[in-house]
């Protein structure tokens, strides 16, 4: 596991990186470690169903507020910002209507809000796009997809800064276990060379 970390890590031009079960255990573990009772997160509405679920659903039931925008213009995204905004959250291109955003633009506008921005960057992969060097501050990834890709297992990855992970997600999946098993890694290892 700690070596797929490490690749990974090295292929998306991260500090660090976190393996997980999932995908979407990648990116609930991204949003929420970084959010409690009170906080807000504003999402482009252009996302995976299992990712809306997560904004719209699963949140509230913890006290956490979500704001669901046009995610190609900026404008909506700066009218959705309250005081209690933590957290953007993205796919760009969008599952499944493949809508770009401007991930440099919400990246700046997070940080002039002192809000963090996860990208799902499932659909560029890092040898399209690169998140983390367009200002986001987290880069998440179902490895069921490009990195695996031949529907053999499942897995998921978050990618940051050290000091983001260590803040955000290390105890979040440390307490709470979505981890990846290590047979798991070693396929996607296996894959991750071609």
């Amino acid at each position: 596991v700690a070596m797929l970390e490490a690749r990974m890590a090295a292929f998306e031009g991260a500090e660090a990186c976190r393996a997980t079960a999932t995908g979407m255990a990648a990116v609930t573990a991204a949003i929420m470690g970084q959010v409690r009772q009170g906080d807000h997160v504003v999402a482009s509405r252009a996302l995976f169903g299992s990712c809306r679920y997560v904004v719209e659903e699963h949140l509230p039931r913890y006290g956490v507020t979500s704001t669901l925008v046009d995610g190609t213009d900026i404008a909506p995204w700066r009218a959705a910002v309250t005081p209690q905004t933590k957290v953007f959250f993205l796919e760009s291109p969008s599952n499944p209507t493949l809508e770009v955003i401007d991930i440099a633009a919400v990246a700046a506008l997070a940080k002039e809000v002192g809000a963090t921005l996860v990208v799902d960057n499932v659909f560029a992969t890092p040898l399209f796009q690169r998140p983390l060097e367009l200002g986001a501050d987290c880069v998440v990834y179902s490895a069921t997809k490009h990195i695996d890709g031949q529907g053999r297992c499942l897995g998921g990855l978050i990618l940051a800064s050290q000091d983001f992970i260590e803040t955000h997600v290390q105890t979040f999946l440390r307490q709470t276990g979505p981890a990846i098993s290590p047979f798991n890694a070693w396929v996607m290892l296996k894959a991750l060379e071609t």
